[in-house]
C-alpha cells in the first residue's frame, strides 16, 4: 500500500525540517509522499523547506481547506493526515499498512 502524508501548517517555518526528518526516520525506509500544504499566501513555512521530494501547496486558511486540498493531490492508497507538531512512533507507516491490511480492522 502506498502511503500519502498530508501537513497543514501555518507559520512552522522553524520547525518544519525537523518534521520531516522525524517523519523519515519513522517511516524506517518506508517510501511515501509528502505534502505540505501552507496556508499562508506567502508560502511562509514551504520556503523553509529543504528537501526537494516533498510536494508543497498553498491553501486558503483552515485545517480543513489545508487537508482537503492535500488529499486532492495525494497519490497514495492511504492518506495520512499529520499535524507539524505530532511525532510518530518508530516503524509508524508499517504499523499503519499492517492495521489497514487486517480485514478484521477494516
Amino acid at each position: 500500500m502506498s502511503i500519502s502524508v498530508v501537513i497543514p501548517v501555518l507559520h512552522e517555518g522553524e520547525h518544519i525540517n525537523d518534521v520531516l526528518t522525524a517523519l523519515e526516520v519513522s517511516a524506517n525506509g518506508r517510501t511515501y509522499e509528502t505534502i505540505v500544504v501552507d496556508a499562508d499566501p506567502a508560502g511562509g513555512t514551504i520556503t523553509h523547506i529543504k528537501d526537494s521530494r516533498v510536494v508543497t501547496l498553498r491553501a486558503e486558511k483552515g485545517r480543513a481547506r489545508q487537508m482537503n486540498t492535500g488529499a486532492a493531490r495525494a497519490t497514495g492508497e492511504i492518506i495520512l493526515f499529520l499535524h507539524a507538531d505530532t511525532l510518530l512512533p518508530a516503524d509508524a507507516l508499517a504499523k499503519i499498512e499492517k492495521a489497514l491490511s487486517d480485514g478484521s480492522c477494516v
